[in-house]
């Protein structure tokens, strides 16, 4: 039983966490092309993919509840499941939430933004998916490496 919950973990990680690292940046390319639609868009992708990971966590636990070798008490594993909490968070409420806000904007404004407005939301956006990317790569690390 332990190593088919294993391989769906890896796949579910595969197939879910990555596309959740990199769904914020699709918020980045439509706010340069300053759609607030595709902004839009884009945030209930970041929500979607973020949520989904809890798939990929329930396999997760699953597998340390079926092995021997490992436990919840081990640090690796403890701060893994502390970055992922984060990320998650980060990924499933506040870079839709920022999202949000631009798409809101650049409707509110029909695509017309100040520079310094823009590069505000810019700023604030690649900030936060780039604290995704690091969280998740994290976690990806220390689920690999196993110290």
């Amino acid at each position: 039983m332990h190593t088919p919950l294993v391989v769906l973990h890896v796949l579910s990680v595969v197939i879910l966490v990555g596309p959740a690292m990199l769904a914020p940046w699709l918020g980045e390319r439509a706010l340069r092309a300053r759609d607030g639609d595709a902004v839009h868009t884009a945030g209930r992708r970041v929500m979607a993919f973020n949520a989904l990971t809890l798939l990929a966590a329930a396999f997760g636990a699953l597998v340390v509840t079926t092995s021997d070798e490992y436990s919840f008490a081990d640090p690796w594993l403890i701060i893994a499941a502390t970055l992922y909490v984060i990320a998650l968070v980060n990924g499933a409420a506040v870079i839709p939430g920022v999202l949000a806000r631009i798409g809101k904007d650049l409707l509110d404004s029909e695509g017309v933004l100040d520079g310094e407005t823009l590069e505000q939301h810019r700023g604030r956006l690649l900030a936060l998916a780039g604290l995704n990317l690091v969280f998740y790569g994290a976690v990806i690390v220390l689920m690999v490496w196993r110290p």
